[in-house]
């Protein structure tokens, strides 16, 4: 057996049956090009039987297990954007996958002549469920090298210490599905639709308003007119007032001016009398 690193040894174990790990691990070391990288590989733990269902799923089924990736980055989209209703819709749709691939890696094992019971597919169905819900996490299984079984709690990162032999590698490109293979062009058309639709509700409310305003208008001209016929009214009736108060006055002046005469001519009577009844 030619030499091997220790990447390619941990590849190679990983992707063997359960059965023949112990015996091919042994193998590898033996022919490691150093004691450094036998050490390593004598490290490298054989997988429990859920975990190497993963692992062949992986490998079998790579263009499947791609769309985790895929479906990982629409979720964290999603998320960040804080879209209840894509998210509702995305999670219906990692339920579906994940079922998918699970029927698919328990087929892919009885083919290997390895039995999967309840407890096998749950930790199966848990790992990939994980791997849909984090980009790091669906890179970890689609290393097919994966070493114990991953669990999503909540929002926080999936915990990938030790969950890998060798290093992984950087997140793969997510594996297009039905055609979404550009997640930054659908983002940008969806804040493009949340920008139309505040231009939208935007546009409403200022008609709303222009329709409030054009009613108060509508209502002061109303009571402007209502108002400014009141003042004619009342402007005709002082006018009236003003003539007949001027009347009155005119009235007084020639009622004053008679009795001015008239004690006038009074004086003037009692002084002629006075001057015909004096002493004679």
């Amino acid at each position: 057996m030619a030499d091997k690193t220790f990447e390619e040894a941990a590849e190679e174990l990983y992707g063997l049956a359960p059965a023949d790990f112990i015996a091919a691990r042994k193998t590898l070391a033996a022919a490691a090009p150093d004691r450094e990288t036998a050490a390593r590989i004598r490290g490298l733990r054989k997988p429990p039987t859920s975990v190497w269902v993963v692992n062949l799923l992986s490998r079998r089924a790579a263009d499947d297990v791609g769309k985790l990736s895929t479906l990982a980055a629409e979720m964290r989209e999603a998320q960040d954007d804080r879209d209840a209703a894509r998210l509702t819709s995305l999670n219906k749709e990692r339920r579906m996958l994940v079922a998918e691939l699970v029927r698919t890696a328990t087929d892919l094992a009885e083919r290997e002549g390895v039995a999967t019971g309840a407890g096998i597919v749950a930790e199966v169905e848990r790992t990939l469920g994980a791997a849909a819900r984090d980009e790091a996490a669906a890179s970890a299984v689609r290393t097919g090298r994966l070493l114990r079984p991953l669990e999503a709690s909540g929002v926080d990162p999936v915990d990938l210490t030790d969950a890998v032999a060798g290093d992984a590698p950087v997140a793969a490109a997510p594996v297009p599905a039905r055609g979404r293979d550009d997640l930054a062009e659908r983002r940008a058309r969806r804040d493009a639709e949340r920008a139309a639709a505040a231009v939208r509700r935007e546009a409403a409310d200022a008609e709303r308003e222009a329709a409030r305003a054009e009613a108060r208008m509508a209502t002061a001209r109303e009571r402007e007119a209502l108002l400014q016929e009141r003042v004619e009214a009342l402007e005709s009736e002082l006018a009236r007032i003003r003539a007949d108060a001027d009347a009155a006055t005119a009235e007084r002046e020639e009622a004053e001016r008679a009795r001015d005469a008239s004690a006038e001519r009074l004086h003037t009577a009692n002084r002629e009398a006075a001057r015909l009844t004096g002493p004679s």
